[in-house]
Order: C-alpha cells, then sequence, then structure tokens
C-alpha cells in the first residue's frame, strides 16, 4: 500500500566535533546559548535539585530537534548521540542490544541499561526474553528531550540500572501551538504523520498532546508494509496555588508494527584464520544479497503456521515486532515549604504484543542434502512456493534459521516512585540535602514461545520457501517448515505466567559547601518472583499436513512433528535482597569548572531467563549454590570526570569529560548457537568482565555554527567461566563516536552534517571486524511564516555498515568468506513538510 505524506527535519541543535571544546577553562562568563544545558535541573537518576555542572554524576542530553535531524532508524540509532553507550545494529522495531561503557551484552537486550518514559521504566527488565525494553519506547513528537545517566546514582536511584538510565522525557510546555509534520520517503516507501499541540485549558491548566502514525515497506524494500504503528501520547498539568507544584496526568496508547533486523549475508576476505587473531576486511554485497537494500520480509514468508499450546495448528501473520500499549501516569510535585517537598510518580501499563519472525542464518546447502529429517534421507531441495515453485534449488547456501512467533500476552506493569526531599542548614555554611524514597514495581512476564525448524532462500529479494524430499520424491516438509516449536529442542517449547515484584527504599544525602560537595545514597531491592511455566518433556506429536505436492501437482498428506509444553509445571516462589550504594565528591575551583570523583556498587535481578535451568527447588526457592549465585549480577565502578563551559574562538562551548573502571559478572541464559560453542539448544553464559574507559561530551555555538560532539573509548575484556585468563569482550569497539555540525545559511534555511561510527570490534570467537561509520546531512527551508520544507539523507555515500561484529562465518575458501550479518540500512532519502500553528 502506498503512502503519501511527508516528515519535518526539524531544525537541528546538532552540534559536533568537540575537540574544540577542551582548551581555556573560563571562569565567569556571559550567559549561555540554547547548545550550554550544564544549567538544566537533573531530574533523571538524580536528587533533582542539582544543575548538570553541580552534579558528581555523568549525564548527557540530547534536544528532540537533534534527533529528529539524525533521523535515527531505530532506538538504538537514537542511542548512538549519547556518549557512553555502544547499541547495536536493530530494526525500528527494537530488539537491539546496548552494551554502555563496556558493559557488553552477553546474551540480548539491555542487562545493564534501563529505559524509561518520564520518570519510570517501561518494563522493569531490559533483557526479557523476546521482549527487550526497546520494544515499547518510541521517539515521538511529544519527546522534548532524552537524557542519558551513565553509572554512579543510578545503581541507587533507579533499579535493574548500574550501566545507564535513558530517560525519554515529554514536553509539558504551556505555550500554546504545535505543528503537524508529513514525512514521505523518496527512494523508499515510507510515510510518516507526526504531530503535536499544546494550550492553556485555564489560569492554572494546561496541555500537552502529540505522537505519529506511519505505514511503509521501509529503507529495505521489504515486499509487503511491514511498518504500521500508531502512538499517541498527551498530559494535563494542574498548577497548585501560590507555587506549591502540581499535579499531573499522563497516557499513552500505541499500537505499533514495526521490523527487527534478522540478518542477512555479506562477501569478506579473512586473514589469520577464523579464531582469535583472524581479520575481516573488504566487506561488500554478495551477489545474490544486498543487506543495505534488500530484506527477508518476503511475500512468500508472510505468514507462517505454527502448533498452538493446544495441540491446535494455527497460521499468524510475520509482522516483525507488535506492541498494544495502554498507560496511565500520575506525576505529583508538592512543596510543603522551601525546605520539604514530596514527589510521587506511579504508572499503570497494559502491554501486549508478539514477536513474529523469520530469523535468518545462511549455511551451505550441502550440509542438508544427505542429512536426515523426520526420520528420513534428504535428497533434494526444491522450492515451495514463488515462480519457481517445485524447480530444484542449486544454490549453495539455503537460510536454516527458524521462523519464531512469540505470543507476549502479559508484560504490563504497576511502578511507583515516592520521594520526601529535605533541605537543612547545619551550620558553618554548609547545607545538607537529604532524600528518602520508596521505589515499588510489580512486572508481569507472560509468553507462549513457537519456534518453527524452517528452510527458506538466500536472497534478500522476495525470498522462496524451501521444501525436502527423499530419494522417493516425497515431501519431508510443509511449506518449507519441517517442524513446529523443535527449532531449539525441549528448552523452547515453553509457556510461562511470571510476577516479578521489586521493593526498593533508597536514602541519599548531599553536604554543600558551596565550592565543594559530598554525597552518598544506598538502596536495598526486595525482589520477589512467582508464577510457574512449563516446557516440552520430549514427546513427539504429529500433525497430518494436507498440501499439494508442487512437483506433481498431487494433494499429499505429510506429517510433520511437533513439541509442546507438556512438562509438569516449574514453580517459582522465592524471595532475594541486595544492597546497592554510590559515594560521590564535587569541587568547583571556578565557577564554570566542577571536578568530581565517585564510586558505586550496583546490582541487577535476572528474572526469565533464570527459568528451566535447574535454579529452582521444587517449592519454587532458589536452590543454594546455582540459584542463589545467578540472580543477582554485580556492577563495580570508579569514576573521575569534569565539566567546563566558557568562550574560545569566538564562540561558547561545554566539556564533559569523565574517565571510569569497572568490573562486573554476569550470569544469564542464551539462546543463539553461536554462543553456545555450536549448541542449539541454549546453554548458561557465566563470564566474568572488566573495563578502562573514558567517554566526552561537548558542544560549541558560534553565530549561526553549533556543535556537538560525543566520544567513548572502551578497553574491555572479559573472562569466560572456566577460562584462565581474560580476553577482549566481543561488541565493543575501542573507540565509539557521533560528530554532527549545523549551520544557518540565511534566517530561513540551514544545512546540516552529521557522523556516527566506530573502531574494530570482535566476534565471540576473536575475529576482528573493521571500523565502519556513516555519514548523514539534512536540509532546511522555510519559504514562508509557519512552513518548513526538508530533506534528510541517512547514509549519503551508501556504505554497506556493520556497526559491530558479524554474526558467524558461513564458509571460508582461501580467505574468501561468506558471513551472516547484520547491517544498517543505504542511502535513504526523506522527504518533509511541517506546518507549524
Amino acid at each position: 500500500m502506498k503512502a503519501f505524506l511527508l516528515k519535518s527535519c526539524v531544525s537541528f541543535a546538532a552540534m559536533g566535533a568537540a575537540s574544540l571544546a577542551m582548551p581555556a577553562f573560563a571562569a565567569d562568563a556571559a550567559p549561555a546559548p540554547a547548545a550550554d544545558n550544564l544549567d538544566v535541573i537533573v531530574v533523571t537518576a538524580s536528587t533533582g535539585d542539582k544543575t548538570k555542572l553541580n552534579s558528581s554524576i555523568s549525564i548527557s542530553s540530547v534536544s528532540a530537534q537533534a534527533i529528529a535531524d539524525f533521523r535515527p532508524q531505530s532506538q538504538g540509532d537514537l542511542l548512538r548521540l549519547l556518549p557512553g553507550l555502544q547499541p547495536n545494529v536493530s530494526g525500528p522495531g527494537g530488539n537491539g542490544n546496548f552494551a554502555v561503557r563496556g558493559l557488553p551484552v552477553a546474551t540480548g537486550g539491555a542487562t545493564f541499561v534501563q529505559l524509561q518514559e518520564d520518570g519510570l521504566p517501561t518494563v522493569l527488565y531490559g533483557d526479557m526474553q523476546f521482549g527487550n525494553n526497546d520494544y515499547f519506547t518510541k521517539f515521538d513528537a511529544l519527546t522534548d528531550s532524552v537524557d542519558a545517566v551513565r553509572g554512579g546514582t543510578t545503581s541507587t536511584l533507579a533499579s535493574q540500572a548500574p550501566g545507564a538510565v535513558i530517560n525519554y522525557i515529554s514536553a509539558t510546555k504551556r505555550a500554546e501551538g504545535g505543528y503537524v509534520e508529513l514525512e514521505k520517503g523518496v527512494n523508499y516507501d515510507y510515510t510518516r504523520v507526526n504531530f503535536r499541540q499544546s494550550g492553556s485549558i485555564n489560569d492554572s491548566m494546561y496541555y500537552n498532546i502529540g505522537g505519529f502514525a506511519n505505514i511503509g515497506h521501509g529503507p529495505r524494500h521489504a515486499a509487503y508494509n511491514v511498518s504500521k504503528s500508531y502512538q499517541i501520547r498527551g498530559n494535563v498539568t494542574k498548577e497548585f496555588a501560590d507555587g506549591k507544584g502540581y499535579l499531573r496526568m499522563l497516557f499513552k496508547v500505541a499500537d505499533t508494527q514495526e521490523p527487527n533486523d534478522t540478518g542477512g549475508i555479506v562477501c569478506a576476505n579473512i586473514s589469520g584464520g577464523t579464531a582469535w587473531g583472524g581479520k575481516v576486511s573488504n566487506i561488500r554485497p554478495c551477489g545474490n544479497y544486498d543487506t543495505r537494500t534488500q530484506s527477508p520480509y518476503s511475500l512468500n514468508n508472510s505468514s507462517f503456521y505454527f502448533v498452538d499450546t493446544d495441540g491446535v495448528r494455527k497460521q499468524t501473520p510475520l509482522n516483525g515486532i507488535t506492541t498494544q500499549q495502554k498507560t496511565l501516569q500520575a506525576q505529583l510535585h508538592y512543596e510543603f515549604s522551601d525546605r520539604l517537598k514530596l514527589d510521587e510518580n506511579i504508572r499503570y501499563s497494559n502491554i501486549s504484543g508478539g514477536f513474529s519472525s523469520g530469523f535468518f542464518s545462511a549455511s551451505p546447502s550441502s550440509g542438508v542434502l544427505g542429512s536426515t529429517v523426520n526420520g528420513a534421507t534428504v535428497a533434494a531441495l526444491r522450492y515451495a512456493n514463488g515462480v519457481n515453485a517445485g524447480a530444484l534449488y542449486t544454490n549453495s547456501l539455503i537460510n536454516t534459521n527458524t521462523n519464531v512467533y512469540t505470543r507476549i500476552r502479559d508484560v504490563g506493569s504497576l511502578a511507583s516512585d515516592l520521594k520526601l526531599s529535605g533541605k537543612f542548614d547545619i551550620g558553618s555554611g554548609l547545607k545538607a540535602t537529604v532524600n528518602a524514597g520508596w521505589f515499588y514495581m510489580s512486572q508481569n512476564i507472560a509468553m507462549d514461545w513457537h519456534t518453527n525448524q524452517t528452510y527458506s532462500e538466500v536472497t534478500g529479494n522476495n525470498a522462496a520457501m524451501i521444501n525436502l524430499y527423499d530419494a522417493a520424491g516425497n515431501m519431508l516438509t510443509a511449506n518449507g517448515i519441517a517442524g513446529y516449536n523443535n527449532n531449539w529442542g525441549t528448552c523452547c517449547a515453553r509457556t510461562y505466567d511470571y510476577t516479578f515484584t521489586d521493593n526498593a527504599p533508597y536514602l541519599n544525602l548531599n553536604i554543600d559547601g558551596g565550592r565543594w560537595q559530598i554525597d552518598g545514597s544506598i538502596r536495598e531491592d526486595f525482589n520477589h518472583g512467582q508464577g510457574s511455566g512449563s516446557v516440552s518433556t520430549g514427546h513427539v506429536y504429529t500433525a497430518a499436513v494436507v498440501q499439494k505436492n508442487p512437483v506433481t501437482g498431487a494433494t499429499v498428506t505429510t506429517n510433520i512433528p511437533y513439541l509442546l509444553p507438556d512438562g509438569p509445571a516449574e514453580v517459582i516462589n522465592y524471595s532475594k535482597n541486595t544492597t546497592s550504594w554510590s559515594v560521590g565528591a564535587l569541587y568547583k575551583p571556578v565557577n564554570n569548572l566542577s571536578v568530581f570523583i565517585r564510586a558505586s556498587r550496583g546490582a541487577r535481578f535476572n528474572a526469565d531467563r533464570m527459568t528451566f535451568n535447574g535454579y529452582f527447588n521444587a517449592d519454587g526457592s532458589l536452590n543454594s549454590t546455582t540459584g542463589a549465585a545467578a540472580v543477582i549480577d554485580y556492577v563495580n565502578q570508579y569514576e573521575i570526570g569534569l565539566k567546563n563551559r566558557g568562550n574560545v574562538l569566538g564562540g561558547r562551548y561545554t566539556a564533559e569529560l569523565t574517565v571510569y573502571r569497572s568490573n562486573f559478572n554476569i550470569t544469564t541464559y542464551e539462546l543463539s548457537a553461536t554462543k553456545c560453542g555450536g549448541v542449539a539448544t541454549g546453554c548458561i553464559v557465566a563470564n566474568k568482565y572488566k573495563t578502562i574507559g573514558a567517554e566526552f561530551y561537548g558542544t560549541y555555538t558560534r553565530g549561526a555554527l553549533s556543535l556537538i560532539a560525543n566520544m567513548t573509548y572502551n578497553s574491555a575484556d572479559k573472562m569466560p567461566a572456566g577460562a584462565p585468563s581474560y580476553v577482549r569482550s566481543d561488541g565493543i569497539p575501542g573507540l565509539s563516536y557521533t560528530f554532527a555540525a549545523n549551520y544557518n545559511v540565511v534566517e530561513n534555511a540551514s544545512i546540516g552534517a552529521n557522523i556516527t561510527g566506530m573502531t574494530s570490534t570482535v566476534d565471540s570467537n576473536g575475529l576482528e571486524y573493521p571500523g565502519s561509520a556513516v555519514v548523514g546531512v539534512n536540509l532546511k527551508y522555510s519559504p514562508m511564516k509557519n512552513l518548513q520544507l526538508g530533506v534528510n539523507v541517512s547514509n549519503l555515500f551508501d556504505t554497506l555498515t556493520l556497526m559491530g561484529p558479524g554474526n558467524n562465518v558461513v564458509s571460508n575458501t582461501g580467505g574468501n568468506a561468506i558471513i551472516n550479518v547484520s547491517s544498517l540500512p543505504g542511502r535513504t532519502v526523506t522527504g518533509s513538510v511541517r506546518f507549524s500553528f
């Protein structure tokens, strides 16, 4: 379905290349321009009464208009605008892996990173299986800015976030007006409508509302509408008399369908073998697959059959990641006096959805021919559908990865953060601030898994399904599917319904001596899990599938095996608590320079990844050995930082630099055979990690020119369980960076550019992949008042950009290799129109 319309490339407070930001630590200076936000009060993972300059934590913000001009393709892309974060490639639906400060993703999701909307988590756990937190948080027109706090008080002023808290902050303005923004892909099929409006209801009440709707095939030219979403958010604020505070109600309604990045293949050269020391170079498209412009979303696999938990064979659309969300949130801020304040932030979320996707992993066709499938020897491969239906499949590669349908029945929650703040004079010019709070969140996780054994064509152009035949011509598959719910063995025909509850009292004390301050905070998380789930006993059932043989045209019955979650229920009913702490100090030698030091110990609880792994006793309690150890992962961090602003070269700069060191452990469950030494049924990952690094964020403005830059350096190592020594952590680049610039050519026209990239990374086998970078540009022109036209180009030079290591090597003959990878899309050009009112 073709769409119309357009989007705005809103004005970019972009900024970039902040090597300019370090000279001459300036003392008192003139008021800062818009790019200088060091005077903004920090509200994310903080006490909420300190400016960025006066806070002994690492925090950066990116504005809505900067995000719009950067035009991220996914939430992972958006995080590249923030220092300290190393997101991998992911589609707009989510399923990204977000590392932070060298704290890697051992399995999937955001292990140490919490995504928030208006100060509360969207979901409690960032690495739920088939439920990563980026499924449920989408940037939209109501987003005013995105904050990122790394380390420090994220351990004590948030739960499940010792690495970072990313907070999407809504606009809550009284100003009258708004805009409608239409976006249209120029060289690809995609349409998006953005809108936002705010206004007054009366003297003490005002509202903001905004959101988006989109539809299209996307930048990889999928064969059908892989994007089809809408999201509406809003808030109404009632201010109390005499400046005593406010009551704010917020809501969100969303129904989203977006693709995740399931990968493709590239050709490359490998030197030095595929073990430690090997290097990949000359990455390029293969003849039948260009991951920049081609998609695995095919009309020949736009829906598929699965066997449900009731044993009935059903059909589901292959529509990527879907969410249905309804949330209602209330924020109360009340000032009893200048010294005593109360804040309550509470949200109820009703969230469900699905993960329906065909994973991609090419392998040699020769490995399927001659193998035993469904009790017979595979003698031939033939196209199951498409223009070549019935013909022999002679491609040397075949996609043997699974079609997955996970029904996300419920990941709703109730979350509350109640805080009382007091300020006191304690004599000798010293002031104390005390914050005492209680965080509560009850998180549901209820899902059914269906993982089919599937075969399909290796191509990015409307790939067909592949049927398997024995020597007598009997079909061993049904439309490319050889089994239902059995692709990963008995582990993964599963159904479960859990509730995890976190009660966390916390306390923060800050002593302010004017030029210096010290603070300390402590948090006690009481985690409780309850519920039950089942997996397969290994009993194989058979579905008699009536189908047409595309070779003979005859109607035949093919027996397809399947598994059910028919095992006895595993009950979980346990409680576990842990203590986190953070201590910091800050000193301001001059007004526009602060230096700080901090040490922290944070923790995260494992949730659904603990289940079905022998961690629980029959009564649901944690067993005393592996279970008690696996439930909590600890992170120790030490950091030194500085923040400075001033004037240089006729312009205004800000600079924030933090050097850090950390060590931590991870225990979790992994499904990927690549990370499990080739074991297809999953494994326990239990690794130790350490990292040394630095992150920099800087801005510079001079007249019509504005720049921004972030850079993150990491030396990150891991020690797998049983290994004798540390090796380089996979997926973590030595240096990652984003630079952006904007220049107002004349009053009503501007041009911007950005580049984001990283240096080399290694995969889980130590194979090194080269660094990569991608460039974007944007143009804006206002021919008349209230009307803005724009053009945004992502991946200007159409580079094949991996942004991390590949998934695995398919073949390597004399250094000429084929590799399964995920990559960024190629060049995309988007036109836009925005009307303001």
